[in-house]
């Protein structure tokens, strides 16, 4: 459920869907940026919450955005519902017709895989019901069941990550403007799927701010330094809150001076 739209007045009045809210599945190998992945590893995204902008209503793989269903916004409920295969998404209340199947993933890229719910969020809070409330926000369509309802020995764990500090990894990327920093950290974090890499730097923080896919520099019409200062104070805070957290990072940010 749309819990709340928050408020986004720190923001300039021309960002595109200051709020947005995704629901769909992916692997467990998949990055956190839902409607991203494709090949072997597929996510599947549809929706978007509206705000002060009117929503998006689209479904998205492989960054690739299409119109799909209408959007919604504060207090809607999402259904994501998956049959083996398709995934079938469902309306909010305000919506009493099923939007209809979405995209279907081919089993040879599922390869035996599982899927898991994956929810991306942009300036909205959000409540999830896997099955723990008594009192579900909608009628279960028959033939469904709550993943948490599912017998253990059916279910899949996901990957887990550290269990303390100590086993925590932290590569810090070193070298010259240019000389493929970047282009390594992303290949290794891929080669090493277990490992569930976060990597820190600007870079990586402007590919996350895609506009329905696109690169911001492709569609931004103000200042560009303003951007990437806005980048990096977001690395400053992610930098504070990856020093309380157990993960695996790859810091991937040059600190550039002037030589005397």
């Amino acid at each position: 459920q749309v819990n709340e739209e928050i408020s986004v007045k720190h923001l300039p009045s021309t960002e595109p869907d200051p709020h947005v809210v995704r629901v769909g599945w992916s692997l467990d190998s998949c990055s956190t940026q839902l409607g991203k992945g494709a090949g072997g590893r597929p996510h599947r995204g549809f929706g978007g919450c509206g705000g002060g902008s009117p929503g998006t209503g689209k479904k998205s793989t492989n960054c690739k955005f299409e119109n799909y269903g209408e959007t919604f916004a504060e207090n809607d409920v999402i259904a994501c519902l998956v049959v083996s295969p398709p995934i079938v998404p469902r309306a909010p209340p305000a919506c009493p017709a099923p939007w209809g199947s979405h995209r279907r993933p081919r089993r040879r890229i599922l390869s035996g895989r599982a899927l898991f719910p994956h929810v991306l969020v942009k300036n909205c809070a959000i409540e999830f019901n896997f099955g723990q409330r008594e009192d579900t926000y909608f009628s279960v369509p028959p033939g469904f069941t709550f993943i948490q309802h599912l017998p253990v020995a059916e279910r899949v764990r996901g990957t887990l990550g550290p269990k303390s500090k100590a086993e925590c990894e932290i590569l810090m990327m070193v070298g010259l403007p240019a000389a493929g920093k970047t282009t390594w950290a992303v290949k290794h974090a891929a080669a090493n799927p277990s490992k569930k890499y976060n990597i820190l730097g600007t870079n990586a923080i402007m590919d996350k701010m895609r506009v329905m896919g696109l690169r911001r520099q492709r569609n931004y019409a103000g200042r560009w330094d303003v951007l990437i200062q806005q980048a990096t104070q977001c690395l400053n805070r992610l930098i504070q809150i990856a020093a309380r957290k157990k993960r695996n990072y790859i810091l991937d940010q040059v600190r550039q001076r002037g030589c005397p």
